[in-house]
């Protein structure tokens, strides 16, 4: 019986290192399946990390686009304001000249208003000289 009890304490060993091994593939198996949960979540935040990639990408052309149109169009806004103020400085140069040439013609008129008021002055004196000097001609009509 010497044997028995030689061998009681290796079965022993040999359940509690069984039971061991029973446990170690039990928590290897639980990290198996933790490590799948975790690839899975993973592959799903990096697919979400792909996809909120691929907006901001969008985003940013469309933000370029916009940017790019704005431009544009405050060139174009420019260049408009540009042109009219081009146009307004004309028009106003223009003015000033109609106004200097209304200015040169009403001076003008005055002073032909004038001649032909001496004009007439010196026509009716001349009229009555004429009238004076005929009068005194022999023959002529006595009124």
């Amino acid at each position: 019986m010497v044997g028995w009890f030689t061998i009681t304490p290796m079965l022993q060993d040999l359940d509690s290192l069984a039971a061991r091994l029973g446990q170690m593939v039990q928590f290897t198996r639980q990290l198996q399946t933790e490590r799948a949960a975790l690839q899975a979540r993973l592959k799903n935040l990096e697919q979400e990390r792909d996809a909120l990639r691929d907006q901001l990408q969008r985003r940013e052309a469309d933000y370029s686009s916009m940017t790019e149109r704005f431009n544009v169009h405050e060139a174009e806004v420019q260049a408009l304001r540009a042109e009219a103020e081009a146009t307004q400085a004309t028009l106003q140069i223009e003015a000033t000249q109609y106004k200097v040439e209304c200015e040169a013609v009403k001076q003008k008129l005055a002073a032909s208003q004038a001649d032909t008021s001496r004009l007439r002055q010196v026509a009716d004196k001349a009229k009555e000289h004429i009238d004076s000097i005929l009068m005194r001609l022999p023959g002529a009509p006595q009124e």
